[in-house]
């Protein structure tokens, strides 16, 4: 079983990445889709060997939704550099993963189904609170409201979601991530997720 320290570096890196466009490595950013889902899959193989398995399912099945939205809502969309940034820490039983991209953002992408949205920050209400695609009329993936109910309400999981200028916090597991509600937020258009999650939930 591999055991990781939490390192508050990694996680300030991909934001960084997400508001500015800068690092010093870009190892972490998955250029297509095919290789986030190779990269997802890995982690899923080592965590299902070493954790409660109804636990990692709905793990894999929130970062899959939040990866894929990468790159299903900004196809010819992106500010500069395709792909979203995904990179995790893992200590005992919690486990921290950030996913980040440099697109359109969720205001971009829903204003032109919605063209009454007014800023980022409703446009992520609406985004997290009903089944609505800017890619409509398809119907792709669960959605963000999917995320939103694996983990809202739950002492065991965490998400901190930025897009633009707004801001989105769910679920009770704060320890780990309520250090990261001041990051100097910008005007940055894409994304940027930071997901904490009890493995071994009680």
């Amino acid at each position: 079983m591999t055991i990781m320290v939490l390192n508050k570096d990694k996680i300030q890196a991909g934001y960084k990445w997400y508001s500015t466009g800068q690092s010093t490595s870009l190892s972490h950013v998955c250029q297509n889709r095919a290789l986030f889902q190779a990269r997802l899959s890995s982690l899923y193989q080592m965590l299902i060997k070493n954790y409660p398995r109804d636990s990692v399912l709905l793990l894999n099945a929130v970062v899959a939704e939040i990866g894929i939205n990468c790159f299903d809502h900004n196809i010819g969309k992106w500010e500069d550099i395709p792909g979203c940034w995904f990179d995790y820490e893992l200590e005992q039983n919690k486990i921290k993963i950030v996913i980040a991209d440099r697109g359109q953002g969720i205001f971009s992408s829903l204003k032109r189904v919605v063209p009454e949205l007014k800023n980022d920050q409703e446009a992520l209400e609406m985004a997290f609170q009903k089944r609505i695609s800017g890619r409509s009329p398809e119907q792709r993936g669960n959605g963000l409201k999917f995320v939103r109910n694996i983990i809202n309400g739950n002492k065991d999981r965490a998400l901190l979601y930025y897009s633009g200028g707004g801001k989105i916090l769910l679920g009770g597991l704060m320890e780990n991530i309520s250090e990261y509600l001041d990051f100097n937020q910008k005007s940055q258009r894409g994304t940027c997720a930071l997901l904490t999650w009890s493995l071994d939930e009680n």
